[in-house]
């Protein structure tokens, strides 16, 4: 098989490791620190090399590459391209627009308004009398939500995201509970969860914790996913790839869909990419001709599965319990602190 990976971020790199695994596979990439690196300066670059090699099957995790339609192009010259098309895209892309489309399909979301102007925001924060998340339009990790109580504080974080290109910006009222996600993986017409996870401040995830349970996930499912799915089907918009659902869950299991993903993030991927064994090439194949559902049952290999961010690295760990998980992190010398933490969070 031979593969295209078009994206620089930690998703991308680890799926090339995966697929390298396979001295079958010849992989390719745009990212410079690998081997068969590929300089691409335009699209007709990408479609010409793709030619040349005879690429069976791109993988793009790169949002502003999607958005130029890259999938169409590749797509157009009869080479499988992994990635949701431009249309479908923009729920991922954009907070505003993904806010606006839960309102319309009556997909439980915070109350929000949109800002494209420093004042108007300020103006409304000063309307609200509860905390408030203030949020980049783009879906960027490096750019998270800061959440404020104080016009101040709330000030400051809108003039610094304007200031650094945001031509508008969400306003959400925060609501307390779990920060969890659900992965899928949908042909365009349905989807099937993969996998669930928790946070904690960007810089921990837990995979499957007990709180995600199967009522939980069938709720979520009949509440936002298909929803999702089918909202976008009606809009000739068939959203084909990775989906995430991020989601607050509060201590009286209300759901607020806060927001989507449109492949694995950094503090994900690991859980996919060494926590599953399965082969994902064959995954993305029949995800793109619409067959993945009748082939293949996706699990994981263990029950919890840890990312830890430290020191701009991502550690990865799996047991079959959750008093395994602390056991190895002891051995590994990590500290606790900020683990317990959100254990406080992630039960109630």
């Amino acid at each position: 098989m031979r593969i295209l990976i078009l994206g620089k971020d930690y998703s991308a790199r680890n799926f090339f490791n995966l697929f390298k695994k396979d001295k079958n596979n010849i992989i390719f990439s745009n990212i410079p620190t690998l081997e068969n690196y590929i300089n691409f300066e335009n699209t007709k670059d990408i479609l010409d090399f793709c030619e040349a090699n005879e690429i069976n099957l791109v993988l793009i995790t790169d949002i502003d590459l999607i958005n130029q339609g890259i999938q169409e192009a590749i797509s157009s010259i009869n080479i499988y391209a992994f990635a949701p098309s431009i249309d479908a895209i923009g729920i991922c892309s954009s907070k505003s627009y993904a806010k606006k489309f839960m309102h319309k399909n009556k997909i439980l979301t915070p109350k929000f308004f949109i800002a494209e102007k420093p004042q108007m925001a300020l103006d409304y924060f000063k309307s609200t009398t509860t905390p408030q998340a203030i949020k980049p339009d783009s879906n960027s990790y490096q750019e998270c939500p800061c959440f404020c109580e104080t016009y101040s504080n709330a000030q400051k974080t809108i003039q610094q995201l304007f200031s650094s290109g945001n031509k508008r910006i969400v306003i959400e009222d925060y609501v307390e509970g779990k920060n969890i996600s659900l992965w899928t993986i949908s042909n365009g017409y349905s989807a099937k969860i993969i996998g669930s996870s928790a946070k904690y401040q960007n810089n921990i995830a837990l995979f499957n914790p007990d709180f995600i349970n199967e009522e939980l996930k069938e709720k979520l499912y009949n509440e936002a996913i298909m929803p999702t799915i089918n909202a976008l089907c009606s809009q000739d918009e068939e959203y084909i790839g990775i989906l995430g659902f991020d989601f607050i869950i509060t201590k009286e299991n209300q759901a607020y869909l806060i927001g989507y993903n449109h492949f694995f993030d950094d503090l994900n991927v690991d859980f996919y990419t060494k926590g599953f064994d399965c082969d994902w090439i064959e995954i993305f194949d029949s995800t793109i001709t619409g067959d993945i559902f009748q082939k293949y049952d996706i699990k994981p290999c263990d029950d919890y599965m840890l990312s830890i961010r430290q020191n701009n690295k991502i550690h990865f760990i799996s047991a079959k319990t959750k008093n395994n998980l602390e056991k190895y992190l002891i051995e590994l010398d990590f500290e606790l602190k900020e683990y317990k933490e959100a254990q406080k969070i992630w039960k109630y």
